[in-house]
């Protein structure tokens, strides 16, 4: 398994990916349906708003985690944010994990990862250093 940048890819190296690519995202979309939409997400990663990243398994995409860098006003601390990871095989690639957070740091003075999941998330994130610090509640009005 392998990850990749897609920022650091050519239009050329993209080309056969995009069927995974949007696969991995409906995905996601489907779960968070009337949140999030296939287009905005690739919108935003092409006006630089946010990263798209591959978890490769040889040629087929099988995840694709999308980052954002924040910068908290009040202090001006810098956040890795992970919200949206679309495809399969999660267990296999949260190793990769590592990266995404060595390159949020060495190249943008992250402090700080924040990652937004479902409960799931749970079981997995504390042997990766991650500890729960809030619960987002929500009611339709």
């Amino acid at each position: 398994m392998i990850l990749r940048n897609a920022t650091e890819m050519s239009a050329d190296e993209m080309a056969p990916y995009w069927a995974d690519i949007r696969t991995c995202l409906a995905i996601y979309c489907k779960r968070f349906s009337g949140e999030e939409t296939v287009e905005n997400i690739l919108s935003e990663c092409l006006e630089g708003k946010r990263t798209l990243w591959l978890c490769l398994d040889g040629d087929e995409v099988v995840l694709t985690p999308i980052t954002e860098i924040v910068t908290i006003n009040a202090t001006g601390k810098k956040q890795l944010i992970l919200a949206e990871v679309g495809g399969s095989r999660l267990k296999e690639c949260l190793p990769l994990l590592d990266d995404i957070e060595r390159w949020a740091k060495e190249v943008h003075g992250v402090e700080e990862a924040q990652l937004v999941g479902r409960k799931g998330w749970g079981r997995l994130l504390p042997e990766l250093g991650y500890a729960e610090k809030a619960r987002i509640y929500r009611k339709a009005l």
